[in-house]
C-alpha cells in the first residue's frame, strides 16, 4: 500500500493508503481533515503543496489543471514570478494516489 507523508507544523505523520484513490478522501477515512470547499476541483480550497514523489500521482485533468492554472496566476501577481518556482499545486480532491507521496497543505492566501 502507498504512503502519504503529511506534514502540518513541522509534523509529520504516514498514512497508509489505497491506490488509486483521491488524497482528500483516503486521508478523511482515516481520520484526517484538510481543508475543502466544493471537492470538486474547481475552488481550490483543497490545494496542498507536493513536497516529493508528484510522479506518483494522476496526471491532473481539465478541471484541475485550470483550477491549478489560475491559482499559480494569483499568487504571482501577489508574491511575484518567482514565488512558484520549485513548487508544485495539486488539489487533493482531484490528485489520485499511484505510490508514496508527501504533501503539506498550501499555506499561502490568495
Amino acid at each position: 500500500m502507498p504512503t502519504v507523508s503529511l506534514t502540518v507544523n513541522n509534523e509529520v505523520k504516514q498514512f497508509e493508503v489505497h491506490e488509486n484513490e483521491l488524497i482528500w478522501d483516503e486521508l478523511d477515512r482515516l481520520g484526517t481533515k484538510l481543508p475543502a470547499g466544493c471537492l470538486a476541483g474547481s475552488c481550490g480550497t483543497c490545494r496542498i503543496q507536493i513536497l516529493k514523489g508528484p510522479e506518483n500521482l494522476s496526471e491532473p485533468r481539465a478541471v484541475e489543471k485550470e483550477t491549478i492554472h489560475h491559482l499559480e496566476d494569483q499568487y504571482k501577481k501577489k508574491y511575484g514570478d518567482d514565488f512558484m518556482q520549485g513548487k508544485t499545486i495539486r488539489l487533493s480532491c482531484r490528485a489520485r494516489i499511484a505510490g508514496d507521496v508527501s504533501i503539506t497543505p498550501f499555506k499561502e492566501k490568495i
